[in-house]
């Protein structure tokens, strides 16, 4: 039980400090291109592999 209470208060605070990063408009702008070409990339790896 203790590593679980560890384990989601780790968890807990590195969202944290992601969600102060990602809310800044430049990181948020990189953030979205950089997923969007990954589900791109994805997208074509499934086309062409069907």
């Amino acid at each position: 039980m203790l590593i679980g209470i560890v384990y989601w208060f780790a968890l807990v605070t590195v969202a944290t400090r992601l969600s102060v990063v990602l809310a800044r408009p430049k990181v948020r702008r990189r953030w979205q291109l950089t997923t969007g070409w990954l589900f791109i990339a994805i997208g074509i790896g499934v086309a062409v592999g069907a």
